[in-house]
């Protein structure tokens, strides 16, 4: 599909940036308004709404047969059902901006996007008023709803993207570009921590705050299984085999073996360390040759 949609945002990411070169972007500078501001106010929601349509249809939605689509609760919600965008933060990093507080620094642009009237976001609210009555609604188009709505307009450009990455050996991600293109935001990255076979690349408390997640890739995945499998076969012929197994069966029932680890519990911690060091070198080569890669951080995952 082409994508249209990226360099209209840097163009939109410029003005901006061009404006701050006129108007001190700080903490106490937000209310700031103007004709321009409003202007680029409407243009960046215009978006939204447009790159927000592309994206519900490309995951199944449909147009209602009773009325309009519309991009909020229709589209954007449909986004949220499937990617909680409400919790996606940005943060701004640009070297001109002289944000202090975090509220203003760290943003989360989507939340409340999905929803109408009063309950929505504030950004979105300050472009209906200012798209329906411009000449008395011009102080809702001020740098704290620019900047907010070019953030959520930046987040479904990442989304729209859908770009993976290859981080080769590289666990730590360090050369994951974190503003992926932009001047103005980056975005949280969660950090592979572990992986249990089934699927779970464990999450620390800022999980859903992550656009993007680290995890290995499928190759090394099946890589480690195999090798995993290979073990456990070696592991379960060395303990059916040893002369300790066949003293522990005379007096025991496997089926009705409560522990945790029979291995251990019948070879005894020095046997069961020698098993493993004999069978696990294939493992552990797999596990020296894991590869990972970094890719969109969707709710289902």
């Amino acid at each position: 599909m082409t994508n249209l949609y990226w360099s209209i945002f840097k163009n939109l990411e410029k003005e901006v940036i061009s404006l701050s070169e006129f108007v001190h972007f700080d903490d106490n500078q937000l209310s700031i308004y103007s004709a321009k501001i409003a202007e680029l106010l409407i243009r960046c929601s215009v978006e939204i709404e447009s790159i927000s349509k592309d994206l519900y249809f490309r995951l199944g939605g449909t147009i209602p047969t009773d009325r309009d689509l519309y991009f909020d609760t229709d589209c954007l919600q449909l986004l949220e059902d499937n990617w909680l965008l409400s919790k996606k933060k940005v943060i701004l990093a640009a070297s001109n901006f002289y944000f202090q507080n975090d509220s203003n620094r760290v943003l989360t642009p989507l939340n409340k996007a999905n929803r109408r009237g009063k309950s929505g976001a504030d950004w979105k609210k300050a472009y209906q008023a200012v798209k329906h009555n411009r000449v008395d609604n011009l102080n809702k188009g001020n740098i704290n709803n620019i900047i907010r709505s070019l953030a959520a307009l930046y987040i479904l450009n990442i989304y729209f993207k859908e770009e993976n990455y290859d981080l080769e050996k590289d666990s730590k991600a360090t050369n994951f570009p974190t503003n992926m293109g932009s001047e103005l935001f980056a975005i949280k990255l969660h950090k592979w921590i572990s992986y249990d076979g089934d699927g779970f690349y464990g999450k620390s408390e800022d999980f859903d705050e992550c656009i993007y997640l680290t995890k290995w890739k499928k190759e090394s995945e099946e890589k480690i299984n195999a090798a995993n499998e290979k073990m456990h076969e070696a592991n379960t012929e060395f303990l059916l085999n040893h002369p300790k197994f066949s003293e522990w069966s005379k007096a025991n029932k496997l089926e009705d073996y409560k522990g945790n680890n029979l291995a251990w519990d019948v070879l005894g911690k020095d046997i069961y360390i020698q098993m493993l060091n004999k069978t696990s070198k294939q493992t552990m080569d797999a596990h020296k040759s894991i590869e990972y890669e970094a890719i969109l951080n969707k709710k289902n995952i």
